[in-house]
């Protein structure tokens, strides 16, 4: 079993889990917080995640 990263949805703030090799980064993304390929969305509403982190991990926005 590989490695799953934190993803958050940008526009319903659902959060869950993908494995880490299924992950590809949009060339957009901010320096804290990366958005995600946009084939991959929220299963919830359809909207783009964003990587928060390791799953296990604080997630960078409660360390502030």
């Amino acid at each position: 079993m590989g490695e799953e990263m934190e993803c958050m949805c940008m526009e319903c703030g659902a959060s869950g889990y993908l494995p880490a090799d299924d992950i590809t980064m949009d060339e957009e993304g901010g320096t804290e917080s990366k958005l995600l390929d946009r084939l991959l969305v929220c299963q919830n509403c359809g909207g783009q995640l964003r990587l928060m982190g390791r799953a296990g991990d604080e997630p960078y926005y409660r360390l502030r």
